[in-house]
């Protein structure tokens, strides 16, 4: 018994040394584990710290570097901002030159010359409106300005402008437009219609004696907010594009062809103005099989009366007396063409180099209208226009257009915010000038319309049955009458003959034929002062697909059927007039 506990001792004895020994060494490995541990954990704090360090650091310096890039970028929008005002001065004088010569007596040779210089001015107007637009871009200073746009009208004018060009390259253009288009729909017009122009261009100069197809759909409710999505693909049958530039046609300055296509802004303008009205532009194309250009855009539809719209479109109000117009502009070129557009408008205006010289002038006398060039010496447009602003009443109430090189939304809304009345940019089109005064008579001449007085019936006869003479007057003063005599029998033969042709034009559905009589036609009564006439010519110029073309030509027939006799029966009396002088 006493061996047998003795024995059991000696295990319990043995076990416990070795729960003993394996416990001790159970602590030294965790203390060795404890202090690898510890000593990792102050390696990874170290090597946190030092992360946080290069992070700060390579924060630091890219933020550096993006002050740099954004500098530069900035710099650069300035410098061709800048270079664009320089070059876009001398193309003013060519733009607007070319168009008033075009309305001249020219022969064939010569119009197709000017008509040249024209359309090269043109291009070079768009090569800077790209180099501005892809500045702005890439500086995020471009802005998007959503509005509502008859989407319908706005398709078929863009198709409109291209038939020519198509026809030239026995290429037909085709509008497929589907039922579920609305009439009215929110976007930004300007930028919807510079990405339309140019994909239907681009299918137009890659196409010969093929087909470019325009179609567009509109799906409702494609967003939560209930904003539809416009869709628009422009198909043609040319050259196609290879696999491996399909990639890359998106990016600036890639061109798909040679240099004489162009620097390869286009395409890279039309995908960015896209991304900034959160829609998407794609291609698919075969090499010799065509492409097609896919359009995605969020757009709102709106439920307007059309016939609104198109009251808003055509209208037009009767002649007015001529404006006073005060016009500060320092380039003599930029004063010699504005005056000659004026004239072709039947207006005129005081000139005044710098603003200082307009608030002198707004001093003495009251204008109608303020004509504010923004770059000018002593008073530049802006100083000019808050000099005016915080004047009398007489003086800060007056109508202020500014005119600027900087034709782009962020300069628009920067000088409409400013209190400018209205904003053309240059090079200015006689129908852009066109329009701002006949705004302006209008807001001039509204009241009266509301309240007409009675005239003596055969006073209202009389003034009818004669020629205006107040334009030739502005022009000629004592001459007028001599000069009518010598240009009314051309304008009476050549307005005549182009109605006829205008006529057949219209039976033929030749748009392009339309357009270019409506022109002719436009520029010869204007030349003659019979402005009201010339607005409804420029009408028919502008819309020559319109539903109502067929209306406002009966209308023009009409107000010439009134006009004609005047005419002829004042020439007839100069005529004898001076029959009788030169007998005695």
């Amino acid at each position: 018994m006493t061996d047998d506990l003795e024995r059991k001792l000696r295990l319990a004895t043995a076990r416990a040394k070795r729960l003993k020994s394996a416990r001790d060494q159970a602590e030294r490995l965790l203390e060795q584990k404890s202090r690898e541990l510890y000593q990792a954990n102050l390696e990874l704090e170290q090597a946190q710290k030092g992360l946080e360090d290069d992070i700060k650091q390579a924060t630091y310096e890219l933020s550096v570097s993006n002050q740099r890039l954004q500098r530069a970028l900035n710099e650069r929008s300035t410098f061709i901002g800048q270079m664009s005002h320089e070059v876009r001065t001398p193309l003013n004088a060519v733009l607007g030159l070319s168009e008033i010569l075009l309305t001249t007596d020219l022969n064939e040779d010569q119009f197709d010359y000017v008509d040249t210089i024209k359309n090269a001015a043109r291009s070079l107007t768009v090569l800077l409106s790209d180099m501005l637009d892809i500045t702005k871009i890439e500086a995020g200073k471009l802005k998007i300005n959503i509005e509502a746009v008859d989407i319908q009208r706005l398709h078929r004018n863009v198709i409109s402008m291209f038939e020519l060009e198509a026809n030239a390259k026995a290429t037909t253009i085709e509008l497929d437009m589907s039922e579920d288009v609305p009439a009215t729909l929110r976007v930004d017009q300007g930028r919807y219609r510079q990405i339309l122009n140019n994909l239907v261009s681009n299918a137009i100069k890659n196409t010969d004696q093929g087909t470019v197809k325009v179609m567009v759909d509109y799906s409702d409710n494609h967003y939560s907010d209930g904003i539809g999505l416009l869709t628009v693909n422009v198909k043609d049958t040319g050259v196609g594009i290879p696999k491996h530039k399909l990639k890359t046609i998106f990016n600036a300055y890639e061109q798909l062809g040679n240099a004489s296509q162009g620097v390869g802004l286009g395409l890279a303008i039309c995908n960015q103005l896209c991304e900034l009205m959160q829609g998407r532009l794609s291609c698919e194309s075969e090499l010799g099989k065509g492409s097609i250009f896919e359009l995605t855009l969020p757009a709102e539809a709106l439920v307007i009366d059309k016939q609104t719209l198109d009251d808003a479109s055509h209208q037009k109000s009767s002649q007015h007396p001529p404006l006073n117009i005060l016009l500060a502009e320092d380039n003599p070129t930029n004063q010699k063409v504005l005056a000659a557009q004026l004239a072709q408008l039947g207006q005129s205006a005081t000139i005044v180099n710098n603003g200082a010289e307009a608030i002198a002038r707004l001093r003495d006398d009251s204008f109608d209208i303020v004509f504010l060039d923004i770059l000018m010496p002593v008073m530049d447009g802006e100083e000019t226009l808050m000099a005016i602003r915080n004047s009398s009443q007489r003086i800060s109430s007056h109508y202020c257009v500014a005119l600027t090189a900087s034709n782009y939304q962020e300069q628009r809304k920067r000088l409409l915010d400013l209190g400018f009345d209205e904003f053309l940019g240059k090079p200015l089109g006689l129908s852009e000038l066109a329009n701002v005064l006949e705004r302006t008579s209008l807001r001039l001449h509204a009241p009266l319309n509301d309240s007409v007085t009675e005239s003596d019936p055969q006073e209202s006869t009389c003034s009818n049955q004669l020629y205006d003479y107040d334009y030739l007057k502005s022009q000629f003063g004592d001459l007028a009458e001599t000069i009518f005599v010598e240009i009314a029998p051309t304008f009476v033969e050549h307005t005549c003959r182009n109605l006829v042709a205008l006529e057949a034009a219209l039976v033929n559905g030749n748009s392009d034929a339309i357009r270019k009589t409506s022109h002719s036609l436009k520029g010869s009564s204007a030349s003659m002062g019979l402005m009201d006439l010339a607005a409804k010519f420029e009408l028919m110029e502008l819309q020559p697909n319109s539903n109502t073309v067929h209306q406002m030509f009966e209308e023009l027939q009409i107000e010439w059927a009134t006009i004609l006799p005047g005419i002829r029966d004042e020439l007839t009396r100069l005529q004898a007039q001076m029959a009788r002088d030169s007998a005695c």
